[in-house]
């Protein structure tokens, strides 16, 4: 069973802007990724009030996660220890991976889309980047 994504829990950016993180992935595609079916939901925060800027996707074979936020606050800039290892062209406006996930900046969003569990491959998690990329506002 599938659970359900988005509603008035958006995630806001710069200027009040309002995103549906779990639209930017589809089940199918998270499916299709992970080689498994997978539940989607929005992620809960330790308190168990709504988590405004995660969508999870849960399979037997791994996670997709994906968060979604505010990019003048969030983004790791060149030189932050935050940031991950391995500079990413082509995508957004800066974006840096490592093994497991990929972070980027776009129209002051700051995203991140990665992998829990199993092997994720570079060049699909890079793929699975740049979708999000072209769904965003």
């Amino acid at each position: 069973m599938i659970g359900a994504c988005g509603g008035d829990d958006g995630a806001l950016g710069a200027d009040g802007r309002e995103l549906d993180r779990c639209s930017l992935v589809t089940v199918e595609e998270a499916e299709d990724w992970l080689g498994a079916p997978v539940d989607a939901a929005p992620s809960e925060n330790l308190d168990g009030t709504p988590d405004p800027v995660t969508c999870y996707f849960q399979g037997a074979t791994g996670s997709v996660l994906l968060q979604v936020r505010d990019g003048a606050v969030y983004f790791a800039e060149p030189g932050s220890p935050a940031r991950l290892p391995q500079d990413v062209t082509d995508l957004g406006e800066d974006a840096h991976m490592d093994n497991d996930s990929v972070r980027f900046l776009q129209n002051d969003w700051s995203v991140s889309v990665g992998q829990i569990g199993g092997v994720p491959d570079a060049g699909e998690l890079l793929e699975m980047a740049r979708l999000v990329s072209s769904r965003l506002p």
